[in-house]
């Protein structure tokens, strides 16, 4: 055991997570996940989580009382009604396939509400995502088979894939040698390139559709079972070639929504976590009534509606780390070292 867990147990042990839980009863606990792995033994931390995971939490939950309410309850509590102590939120981002296979049916299996931060160009575009299903390739890539990456059709490399640090090299010009190409087609025969020298099945990958976000039917179908499905941009970026996108995204993003669901979304959140005070009017005037963030932390009346924190859940979180997140623990942990002049951490 870790020096980490070693306190955690210590003082789960000694009644302060019982105490840290009802100095913060009045906080909302907002969850944040993203989706469920679908491929070969396990990929990805916070972006996805092993199925059985999943349920193992929401189970935790049910098990330890946490009363888990909608967002827009949530929200509407925040200013000046009243919430069920220790309230919780559960979020998804992204909409991946994954969620509607998996992640759907445990909410359901206990009732649970819940909301999905659709990011919907691949929603509408059934297609693998690139930008994740190309990270899955490099990390895949057998240094021995493969010290370096050349793509002559693209005139893409020759790059080295010896080390993990020129595997994150080569991906950051693989992104950027995508987004110069003229269309999807380009894009995914790329993809398919990059499997083949990674040794990923390029069509198992593509038919078990684990880098696929939700369709259009299947977004339908989690709405009308009581899932929220709310904005998550459109191309899930706010900026574009240096640029500010932030209104067509959001035009964009919440005109698919409505077309599927037949309800406007209200709230909002960032892609990768990113953003900044200065965007806060637009979403004001897009009419978002609220925004969360990847920032790690609990909700309460202080907070900027536009800049909610969120406790982010990941597969290489422990049962020990994810209980003293909901009893709040960690956030007067936190607390105190803010107080004491140390940095907030943030996770990404």
């Amino acid at each position: 055991m870790n020096f980490k867990l070693f306190i955690l147990s210590l003082g789960r042990a000694i009644g302060l997570f019982a105490l840290s839980r009802h100095l913060t009863s009045g906080r909302v606990r907002i969850l944040a996940y993203h989706g469920i792995w679908l491929g070969e033994g396990h990929f990805g931390n916070f972006l996805y989580m092993d199925a059985r995971k999943f349920q193992r939490r929401l189970a935790l939950l049910n098990k330890w009382g946490y009363p888990v309410i909608p967002l827009t309850q949530a929200i509407e509590g925040l200013d000046g009604g009243r919430l069920p102590k220790s309230a919780t939120v559960i979020t998804i981002d992204d909409g991946w396939y994954s969620t509607y296979v998996h992640m759907l049916p445990a909410l359901l299996a206990h009732s649970y509400p819940a909301t999905i931060y659709l990011t919907t160009y691949y929603c509408v575009n059934q297609a693998p995502v690139i930008d994740v299903a190309l990270d899955y390739c490099f990390q895949q890539i057998d240094s021995a088979r493969c010290p370096e990456i050349h793509i002559s059709d693209f005139a893409f490399g020759p790059l080295p894939t010896g080390t993990d640090q020129e595997k994150a090299l080569a991906l950051a010009a693989a992104v950027d040698a995508i987004s110069k190409l003229q269309d999807d087609a380009r894009r995914q025969l790329f993809l398919q390139s990059v499997c083949k020298k990674a040794d990923v099945d390029y069509e198992k990958l593509l038919t078990e559709r684990w880098f696929h976000l939700m369709n259009a039917e299947e977004v339908q179908d989690a709405a009308e079972k009581g899932v929220s499905v709310e904005m998550h941009t459109h191309r899930h970026r706010i900026r574009y070639d240096d640029e500010d996108c932030l209104e067509q995204e959001l035009v964009l993003n919440s005109g698919c929504i409505e077309d599927i669901t037949g309800r406007g979304p209200v709230h909002f959140c960032y892609p990768s976590g990113r953003f900044s005070q200065e965007i806060w009017p637009h979403l004001n005037d897009a009419g978002v009534t609220s925004a969360t963030t990847t920032e790690l932390g609990m909700v309460d009346g202080q907070s900027a509606i536009y800049a909610l924190p969120r406790l982010l859940d990941g597969q290489n979180i422990s049962e020990l780390e994810f209980e003293a997140e909901m009893s709040g623990f960690m956030e007067l942990i936190r607390q105190a070292s803010t107080s004491l002049g140390f940095s907030r951490r943030k996770r990404r």
